[in-house]
């Protein structure tokens, strides 16, 4: 083809290409004139028997050629990209009118836990207050009456923060009693849920991060076992759905309470469940309790007299035990029956 037929031509390629009903037809279009093989690359090639003169004259029609052709590829392409998103809408359209079959999600087992807990104290008057994960020795250890050489300081125990001396992830919510005896100085009521973490191996029963829930009643009047053990009944007799029920205390060591115990509940075996009943056959272990030690007050900075009883349980586990899960790590995996299951 000669230059003048390539400079007569750009009307009808032109209408060639913009007249392309699909992308398969754009793409030969464009092949033929601008590939490595087509017109306007053969007609480059051709100009190698020009003159000087000629070469510049010829090469700059070529040039306005090929920038037009492209110009009109691109705007060809653009259009037929737009019928593609407008034929998918109108053959892809969602008929709201017809019934949903989306899986609806549900709270998490311990997110449903926490919030039967808080609103359990929330009704009968409760502060929950919340602290921070990360901790300083003095709030998680000294404070709460837990000396240097005690094991659970050591970073077998307790995972400490590298390069940052005295600063460790929570083991216990303890940690947030004595923030707020700080801050209030006297009387309080008060539980607090959230995350601790322990250097413990991961297996059925232990996990190195699981949630816990403290609680505190402070006090100028003087507070014994007695109302420890009545606050305890009305908590597990509320979470397990129990009328009555039976809890004995047995001696226990913790630093921040003295005396301290654990509490257990009769229970006995229904179909393989455990059912807290006060005429079971069998003792259940639930938490650590005890009354408030002095010394405790005393690091906060109270000088007044003051009397408290605190108490503390799993979360994970008393939510394992009311819903039957026998595998902690499965309050922890991302397993779709599960999470269904227990909907």
């Amino acid at each position: 083809m000669s230059f003048n037929e390539i400079f007569n031509n750009l009307d009808h390629w032109k209408k060639l290409i913009l007249s392309s009903t699909s992308f398969q037809a754009l793409t030969k279009t464009k092949t033929d004139l601008l590939g490595k093989k087509g017109l306007i690359t053969s007609a480059f090639k051709s100009m190698q028997t020009l003159s000087v003169d000629e070469k510049k004259e010829f090469g700059a029609k070529i040039n306005e050629i090929k920038e037009e052709l492209e110009s009109a590829f691109s705007e060809q392409q653009k259009k037929l990209e737009d019928y593609e998103i407008a034929s998918k809408l109108r053959t892809e359209l969602i008929d709201v009118t017809l019934p949903s079959n989306l899986h609806i999600g549900s709270k998490h087992l311990i997110t449903q836990t926490i919030k039967r807990i808080k609103s359990f104290y929330q009704a009968r008057g409760f502060d929950v207050i919340d602290g921070p994960e990360l901790e300083t020795e003095f709030y998680n250890f000294d404070a709460l009456n837990i000396p240097e050489h005690h094991p659970a300081r050591q970073s077998q125990d307790t995972f400490y923060v590298k390069n940052q001396a005295g600063r460790l992830l929570r083991t216990q919510t303890s940690s947030v009693q004595i923030h707020t005896l700080q801050k209030i100085q006297g009387p309080v009521r008060m539980i607090s849920i959230g995350k601790t973490y322990r250097n413990d191996q991961l297996d059925a029963t232990h996990s190195p991060m699981f949630h816990q829930m403290e609680g505190l009643v402070v006090d100028e009047k003087p507070l014994s076992i007695g109302h420890l053990k009545n606050e305890l009944k009305k908590f597990i007799g509320f979470f397990f759905d129990v009328d009555d029920v039976s809890i004995r205390f047995r001696p226990s060591f913790f630093p921040f309470t003295e005396p301290s115990m654990e509490f257990d509940c009769r229970y006995k075996k229904v179909n393989g469940n455990v059912v807290l009943h006060k005429d079971g056959d069998r003792w259940l272990e639930l938490g650590g309790a005890g009354i408030v030690h002095p010394n405790v007050f005393k690091n906060c900075g109270i000088d007044k007299k003051l009397y408290g009883f605190a108490w503390g349980i799993g979360v994970d586990r008393i939510t394992m035990l009311k819903y039957g899960v026998s595998d902690i790590r499965n309050l922890f995996d991302t397993d779709n029956r599960f999470l269904k299951h227990y909907k």
